[in-house]
């Protein structure tokens, strides 16, 4: 039997092609590497005494990676006192490419990582990171120009300005206000604004979050992906535009769409229904997630919902169809892991604060003012936190999506079990977890492959014997 089923080849491994995003194009290498960011991170190494560093680089940096590394391998030479400091590229990274890879680094032993693109800023615990941005070019005269088409709208209102990552060097032109070059001095010029604020997205861990004024006027530089989604749906704001400097137009954004609200006030209804929930662990660094895994279950339990964790790495439908029997999916991760458009799977998604929203009856009736995808802001410690006290009884309901009754407690089920369906009867029971209409354990034996038999008793023991070593490859019998 031939094993090239079992394997690829090195060649075709090395040569297979990445498929990346629609909005992930490799950007020129100017961009992303130049002098200046290559002595900071030479700097950052030396003067912490790093001697094992990750260099890791999302899948539409992979081109530069190599010469990246080459210039700064070129730097530890013996006059510099670092010859022995090693490099490795992280190329694949086990969540998302936005977050930390601290495990994949802790494989080699790192003790330190220089991430670069895209980055959520999570907090991590175990290893120092250095963030490296790209740097897109920006054209001030142009971005003025547009600007002037709604000096009207922010007439004598506040306005935030909000930077994408690649845009971030514009902050280095509003150190000197008056300077005329500076980005404040032109904004000011020609915008009738009562304030101006501007500020780099995603923020650095040490950033004090500036309180908003009531419904200001937001602008985001760059183009409408997942940070902008991320940051217009937690931000309140009057109203949002977009400037995208690569096309040079500008254009009213509104983030929270009727269409948007309903489809996501759908998922909560089939949270709430689902007699099974699968808990998505999406990361394994970002601070307090075990914590709310903890919650989660709690609250589930409360409802008479059974809960599964699971963790697979970069979710895709392929992976979570294997579920058959999980009704709703919680995805547990960093703010940017949890705006998943769900449309292509099996089963609906839904974030953790929807999943609170669902599951704690101190969400009951209440419209949130902003929403939330940094889960560590629903525990005790943050801001939007609601305790959940399992005593309180959710009150009852009827399902949008089936029409049938839920929280039915005890005394009422009895009451009303003449008026009941049988259907309606025995969703009263699984609240009291008492029937359940599906079983876990029971749900493989109606899959067609099962796995190996390993026919436990039924056979001698074999003889122990020494096997083969070496590369598993070119052999000549089965």
């Amino acid at each position: 039997m031939s094993t090239s089923a079992f394997y690829n080849s090195a060649e075709e491994v090395i040569e297979r092609e990445v498929d990346l995003e629609k909005d992930e194009v490799t950007p020129p290498l100017e961009q992303v590497w130049n002098g200046t960011l290559l002595k900071i991170c030479w700097g950052w190494i030396r003067q912490n005494g790093y001697k094992r560093v990750c260099l890791q680089f999302p899948d539409h940096y992979l081109p530069h990676s190599d010469e990246i590394s080459d210039s700064l391998k070129a730097l530890f030479t013996p006059n510099s006192g670092s010859m022995d400091t090693k490099l490795f590229i992280l190329a694949d990274t086990s969540y998302g490419s936005c977050c930390v890879d601290e495990i994949a680094a802790g494989h080699v032993e790192a003790d330190s990582l220089i991430h670069f693109g895209n980055a959520c800023r999570s907090r991590v615990s175990r290893l120092p990171v250095l963030y490296m941005y790209p740097q897109y070019p920006f054209n001030l005269k142009d971005f003025t120009v547009k600007l002037s088409s709604i000096a009207e709208t922010v007439n004598g209102k506040v306005l935030f300005i909000y930077l994408d990552i690649g845009y971030h060097h514009l902050l280095d032109k509003r150190v000197n206000e008056a300077d005329e070059d500076s980005l404040s001095y032109k904004l000011k010029e020609i915008l009738p604004c009562k304030e101006v604020f501007i500020e780099a997205y995603p923020p650095a861990e040490d950033a004090v979050e500036q309180k908003h004024p009531s419904d200001p006027i937001c602008l985001f530089v760059g183009s409408e992906n997942a940070r902008f989604s991320n940051l217009s749906i937690t931000t309140q704001a009057s109203q949002w535009f977009i400037y995208e400097p690569n096309k040079n137009s500008l254009f009213e954004k509104n983030p929270l769409t009727a269409q948007y609200i309903r489809r996501r006030y759908h998922y909560i209804e089939k949270c709430k229904d689902a007699q099974t929930l699968g808990l998505i662990v999406a990361t394994l660094t970002a601070e307090g997630y075990l914590k709310i895994v903890s919650r989660l279950q709690e609250m589930a339990k409360s409802r008479g919902i059974k809960t599964q964790i699971i963790s697979v790495g970069r979710i895709n439908p392929a992976k979570l169809a294997n579920f058959l029997e999980i009704d709703c999916f919680v995805l547990i991760g960093c703010p940017f892991n949890n705006m998943y458009n769900s449309k292509e799977y099996y089963k609906p998604i839904v974030s953790v604060f929807e999943a609170e929203m669902a599951l704690n009856p101190a969400w009951h009736m209440k419209y949130p003012e902003a929403y939330v995808t940094d889960f560590k802001k629903l525990l005790p410690e943050g801001e939007k936190f609601l305790a959940f006290d399992p005593t309180i009884q959710q009150e009852q309901d009827v399902s949008l999506i089936s029409g049938r009754v839920r929280g039915i407690t005890e005394d009422t089920a009895e009451e009303g079990a003449a008026a009941l369906s049988e259907q309606q009867q025995s969703l009263s029971g699984i609240g009291k977890m008492e029937v359940m209409t599906t079983n876990n354990g029971l749900t493989f034996e109606d899959r067609t492959w099962k796995g190996l038999n390993p026919a436990l008793g039924n056979t001698e023991p074999a003889k122990i014997e020494k096997g083969l070593s070496g590369i598993p490859t070119n052999y000549t019998h089965d």
